[in-house]
């Protein structure tokens, strides 16, 4: 039915006993009111309401039709309410998504605060290293690392990530002083969805990448640094979990080669229409901006 949005006008006439009054409810111009009922009309195939200059009455017609019409305002009504109630009120749920390092280094204590201080709204985090799709996997905010790819979304910048290539103190009795030495010891190298990441490394203007295959490929930064804190390997860590805890049975190599070019992004689809509990969100990550980066990107860890 092409005309089912007359329906509601339709029943705004019958209660208001004109179209006049009907299009003052409504906040449309009568001659809108009165083409929408003909066009209803057109398309039910016959007449709805007995018209003269001073009174309107349903015909047999529309007799049938209101009940039905009203049914449909009602809902609309209904609708409207809770969409308005949605956009207004800190309420429902979120989903987000982070990776699974970042979601227990970074993200848990922030969303604990969240809810806290806005009880009604529910989280659901989806903490994987696997790339979703926001619109596809229905999710509301992601935390990313970039560079990033799809340049449709909204992306805000939280801070840069510095990273640290570590061993245990035990495992490398020597100083390192280039990154080809650590083609002779084993590595454990991060995978996104069996890509592996590439080591970069580069110093008053020289450039070094490594690519050979690892001892170990791991998925899971902390699952790293619990091999690497055991005595097995070299891993390339973000600073947040170095300085986290057995920063003692660890230590920092080449540390003058590290491109520290990783940043931290929140993204999300639309900045348009957004309902409360999202605007909500976005400025709470905001205030907490700088502990982020306090996190992230520590003054303290060369």
């Amino acid at each position: 039915m092409k005309e089912i949005s007359a329906l509601p006008i339709f029943a705004t006439v019958v209660e208001c006993k004109s179209f006049a009054e009907a299009a003052r409810k409504l906040n449309l111009p009568t001659t809108t009111v009165s083409r929408k009922v003909q066009s209803l009309e057109q398309e039910i195939g016959g007449k709805l309401l007995n018209r003269s200059t001073r009174s309107l009455s349903l015909t047999e017609l529309g007799e049938q039709v209101l009940p039905k019409a009203r049914l449909i305002a009602d809902t609309v009504y209904e609708l409207s309410n809770e969409a308005q109630t949605m956009m207004s009120s800190p309420m429902g749920k979120l989903t987000i998504s982070a990776p699974r390092a970042l979601s227990q280094d970074l993200l848990a204590p922030l969303l604990a605060e969240f809810l806290n201080r806005y009880p009604n709204i529910k989280l659901d985090l989806r903490a994987s290293n696997r790339f979703q799709n926001l619109a596809e996997d229905n999710i509301d905010f992601a935390f990313r690392l970039g560079p990033l790819v799809d340049s449709s979304l909204i992306a805000m910048k939280l801070s840069k990530v510095t990273y640290v290539l570590t061993a245990h103190k035990d495992a490398v009795s020597d100083e390192l002083d280039h990154p080809s030495q650590l083609l002779e010891m084993p590595c454990i190298r991060a995978h996104i969805e069996g890509y592996i990441l590439p080591w970069q490394f580069a110093k008053a203007g020289e450039r070094y990448e490594i690519n050979s295959e690892p001892a170990m490929l791991c998925d899971d930064f902390i699952v790293a640094r619990t091999m690497t804190i055991s005595g097995y390997g070299v891993s390339l860590l973000p600073a947040s979990l170095y300085r986290e805890q057995n920063m003692q049975d660890l230590k920092i190599l080449l540390p003058d080669w590290i491109e520290q070019d990783k940043s931290l992004f929140m993204v999300y689809q639309d900045r348009v229409n957004l309902p409360q509990k999202s605007k909500l969100f976005i400025e709470f990550i905001k205030e907490r901006q700088s502990w982020i980066e306090s996190i992230l990107c520590p003054s303290d860890i060369r």
